[in-house]
């Protein structure tokens, strides 16, 4: 890893999201963007809270991890108190995902795995979860490939942000514009290399490729406690 821009200080530490952050993964189909949000997630603590995957796409680094570990769950159910679930979502089904954040957002202490972020409901219950998350320990690892359909408090509320570039750069671009400090995210990087800016130490770091997902998925196989299989 290698820092953006030079400093009198030293470079600061790299830091992953902690158990109430949000963090937000923008870069186009192809880009890595889904596999780095997998192997932040494989970073988690799942014995400490449950995460539930909003499945949009029938993703394929979730037919690697399996189930079990990474149970699937209806739209409308509640995880348990830990582990790691799959849920999958269709358009036109946004009343129902409406509702069930709702009660995400009145238990509190649940992660929230949502690829494709800009097909979420941008109505108050989302919104009220970025906002109010840190308070409710609902951490959020939100992936897109168009910034310009996702609300602002995807990127307002984010601690950190995460540019594998932009689709668009008329339209994409001006709604990230600003949000990596003093870096230029049009600037492109090796293959799957991202931007990776950390809020709080307002520094942005160059990160490498992450591990590919079969690594990831067996990972989070073994980072999901073995007691959730006996919990029924």
């Amino acid at each position: 890893m290698a820092a953006s821009r030079t400093t009198a200080m030293a470079q600061p530490e790299f830091r992953l999201p902690g158990g109430t952050d949000r963090i937000c993964i923008i870069g186009p189909t192809g880009s890595g963007k889904t596999v780095l949000g997998g192997w932040v997630l494989s970073r988690q603590r799942f014995s400490e809270r449950p995460w539930v995957a909003l499945d949009y796409k029938d993703e394929e680094l979730w037919d690697k991890v399996g189930d079990p570990p990474m149970r699937r769950l209806r739209l409308g159910a509640m995880p348990g108190k830990q582990g790691l679930y799959r849920m999958s979502v269709r358009p036109g089904q946004e009343d129902e995902l409406e509702a069930w954040l709702w009660k995400v957002w009145e238990k509190g202490n649940i992660g929230l795995f949502c690829d494709e972020v800009s097909l979420v409901p941008q109505k108050d219950a989302f919104k009220a979860i970025l906002r109010q998350g840190r308070s409710k320990h609902i951490p959020v690892i939100a992936c897109t490939q168009r910034p310009v359909g996702c609300d602002r408090e995807v990127f307002s509320e984010s601690q950190y942000m995460v540019s594998f570039g932009v689709a668009d750069q008329f339209r994409d671009y001006p709604i990230v514009r600003g949000l990596f400090g003093e870096t230029d995210v049009r600037t492109r990087l090796p293959r799957h290399n991202c931007y990776w800016y950390d809020v709080k130490q307002d520094h942005c770091f160059v990160l490498k490729p992450c591990p590919p997902p079969a690594s990831i998925a067996a990972t989070l196989k073994q980072a999901v406690p073995y007691s959730i299989f006996l919990s029924g």
